[in-house]
């Protein structure tokens, strides 16, 4: 199973936000962290606004962040959020599924079921635990400066 890339980039941005503490940061700096296409991310952090993952402030100083504490950010929600279509075969996609044994074939119901557990099992996780004790690391990589507390 491959996520796709507006997934991707979605927990991305999460991450970087979960790293910045509150502190509100634009789209262009995230982008540039990850050397990823600003419009792309554009989408990204609007569907977070949209779906009440992040605040977003507009004007000079603007930008976005996280809307609530990490630790109540579900991986497995912003995954079902933002995933289009986890169609493993091609009998999963109702409309153009040309094989002519789906409706009796026993694989289609283990790969459903499959992907219901792999889902599922992102419900076992918030954003505080893509980051928990790798902050340093991961801050290092996104060029990102840790507040002293």
């Amino acid at each position: 199973m491959k996520i796709n890339i507006f997934t991707n980039l979605t927990f991305r941005a999460l991450i970087y936000l979960a790293l910045n503490d509150n502190r509100t940061v634009k789209t262009s700096d995230i982008a540039e962290a990850y050397n990823i296409s600003y419009n792309h991310l554009k989408k990204v952090m609007y569907a977070l606004s949209e779906n009440g993952y992040v605040i977003s402030a507009k004007g000079r100083s603007g930008g976005f962040r996280l809307s609530r504490p990490k630790e109540a950010i579900n991986v497995g929600e912003v995954f079902r959020t933002t995933i289009e279509d986890v169609a493993i075969a091609e009998c999963f996609a109702s409309p153009t599924d040309t094989c002519v044994i789906s409706p009796d074939c026993r694989f289609r119901h283990i790969l459903q079921d499959a992907a219901s557990k792999f889902i599922g099992e992102l419900d076992n996780y918030s954003l505080a635990d893509l980051v928990r004790g790798r902050e340093g690391a991961l801050s290092h990589h996104l060029n990102i400066e840790i507040l002293s507390v």
